[in-house]
């Protein structure tokens, strides 16, 4: 994994070029008390941006996160408000069935953005549940053969600040996207890159200034064998959340730009694993 991810991060940038993404229509899932509605994720200016689902690598298990509207749990004439819960579907005979919420963070919290790992084993989630650094943090818990969850782990300080941690994404096993919006970077959130494994993990380090831009970037997918990343950004006219393109070859050519090599991120991704997480934060 090291050698690829070295690889990546030294990789000859192309020309930026907007391309923006329409919505998908949702898949609406039947239960006996209501229709949930799995998000195959799109960009809204309104809304912000949301996920897709994140599904095993088999395909026939998918977690994603919906919102309602709840009292909260002090004041009887408090105004409602929306909180986020995460969901567990199974596709059987090629329909998505069987949903489930999964109590990852304790009633009157919000938990979303659910990511699973490649082998299936660890859900990677933002939460804003009471213990967490700031306002949304960046949990992780076991997923269980029966496939209900373990205790939730706070990544810790590593990760997490005083604002916002959101859209964790895990690429090649070990590496964790997510955007924050708590460290000196260049916009509002920015995209940073942690290594984690269980119950330990690197600190992290901002992706740099040819992923990242003085707005919003909300996640970051890669595809080496088309030799293209993909960043979701509002940096779109009038602040469109759209979806960067971002090209790159083994050696240069005209009209491109090397992406300047960052020691620290270098140094981070190579470094060994050594940082634990933080104590249990909630286990229903």
């Amino acid at each position: 994994m090291t050698r690829i991810l070295t690889y990546s991060l030294t990789l000859i940038i192309g020309l930026f070029h907007m391309n923006q993404i329409t919505a998908q229509n949702p898949m609406k899932l039947e239960t006996s008390k209501e229709a949930i509605k799995i998000n195959n994720g799109h960009l809204s200016t309104l809304e912000g941006y949301i996920p897709s689902k994140s599904m095993t690598k088999d395909g026939k298990t998918a977690y994603f996160s919906q919102s309602s509207e709840q009292k909260p749990l002090y004041g009887v004439f408090s105004k409602k408000e929306q909180i986020h819960e995460i969901y567990r579907a199974e596709k059987i005979n090629g329909k998505w069935s069987n949903i489930t919420k999964l109590k990852v963070c304790p009633k009157y919290a919000s938990a979303k953005h659910p990511t699973v790992s490649e082998d299936g084993k660890r859900l990677f989630f933002a939460s804003n549940m009471r213990g967490s650094y700031g306002k949304y943090d960046i949990y992780v818990a076991d997923i269980n053969v029966d496939g209900s969850l373990g205790v939730s782990k706070n990544l810790g300080p590593k990760v997490n600040t005083k604002e916002d941690e959101l859209y964790p994404n895990i690429y090649n096993g070990t590496l964790l996207f997510f955007a924050s919006e708590g460290r000196d970077g260049f916009g509002g959130l920015d995209l940073y890159a942690s290594q984690v494994s269980y119950n330990t993990l690197t600190p992290s380090v901002n992706l740099g200034s040819h992923i990242n831009s003085s707005r919003d970037d909300y996640a970051i997918q890669l595809d080496l064998e088309k030799g293209e990343s993909y960043v979701v950004s509002n940096r779109g006219e009038n602040h469109t959340i759209e979806q960067v393109t971002i090209a790159y070859r083994r050696q240069p050519m005209d009209n491109t730009m090397v992406a300047y090599s960052d020691e620290n991120l270098k140094t981070a991704l190579n470094a060994e694993i050594s940082n634990e997480y933080t104590s249990t934060s909630f286990e229903d």
